[in-house]
């Protein structure tokens, strides 16, 4: 199923999920990216109606990109005859999504750990090969795959970032995607701002610079790797350790003539 006739997947029970492709994005210099290969989201709680949406379309990979107590948390439900690949592409790191505690960080503090996490997406060598990893696993699945984190933003958004770029997506469009989110995650934003509002007010200054989807973290990620690999091939092969073969044939999967 990846080509432009794929139509929308919309799921009632999970944030912010979607066709990496999007509605089909131009390429350059021609063509549009596939539909149906890869989607997004936050984590795969999922209602039996949408993981019957699920199976029905044929899913047979998700990769889990959050740590060990994201899962413990909110395990994913996986639908059948899918494979599930969990993979903690923050290597020890805390992220947005990992900060327990918010007692000791004021708002300037929240945005140096959003440009500092976005950062390590292209300059850790950890983080590097683990998302390495995320992206072969969605490389080999025969079939339609599911890659997500905890809100579906940051981990998340620079693995189709990847994905959309290597496929060879206008940056203008792959930041544009990415600010989506805002749009598809009014919800789940909204009530994690009510819930701040009732239980912990004094943080909420913090807790938004931390939910926040900006133009300007992404850019960060997207300066680096111009600047320390050239373009994303260039990254997953020298910088996450991806076999060149494996690179070329996502490229041709992800890619519509």
């Amino acid at each position: 199923m990846n080509d432009r006739a794929v139509p929308d997947v919309r799921l009632t029970s999970v944030h912010n999920f979607r066709d990496v492709a999007g509605p089909g994005y131009p390429l350059v210099p021609d063509g549009t990216m596939s539909r149906g290969v890869v989607y997004r989201s936050t984590a795969l709680a999922v209602s039996e109606e949408d993981l019957d949406v699920l199976e029905r379309l044929g899913v047979t990979a998700v990769v889990d990109l959050r740590t060990e107590d994201e899962i413990a948390k909110q395990p994913d439900v996986v639908p059948a005859g899918a494979d599930y690949v969990a993979v903690d592409v923050l290597a020890g790191h805390t992220s947005a999504a990992t900060l327990t505690t918010f007692d000791d960080i004021g708002v300037e503090d929240a945005r140096r750990e959003m440009a500092l996490t976005y950062e390590r997406f292209v300059l850790g060598a950890d983080e590097r090969a683990a998302f390495g990893r995320a992206v072969h696993a969605l490389a080999a699945s025969p079939g339609p795959a599911i890659v997500h984190c905890t809100a579906g933003k940051d981990r998340t958004g620079w693995v189709s970032a990847v994905l959309q770029l290597l496929a060879g997506v206008r940056e203008e469009d792959v930041l544009a995607d990415y600010l989506l989110t805002r749009t598809y995650s009014v919800d789940f934003v909204s009530a994690i701002r009510g819930f701040v509002e009732a239980e912990m007010p004094e943080h909420l200054a913090v807790i938004e610079v931390l939910i926040g989807v900006e133009e300007e973290y992404l850019r960060r990620s997207l300066d680096h790797l111009t600047r320390e690999f050239g373009d994303a091939r260039r990254y997953l092969v020298e910088g996450t350790g991806l076999e060149e073969p494996v690179v070329e044939a996502l490229t041709e999967r992800l890619r519509w003539r």
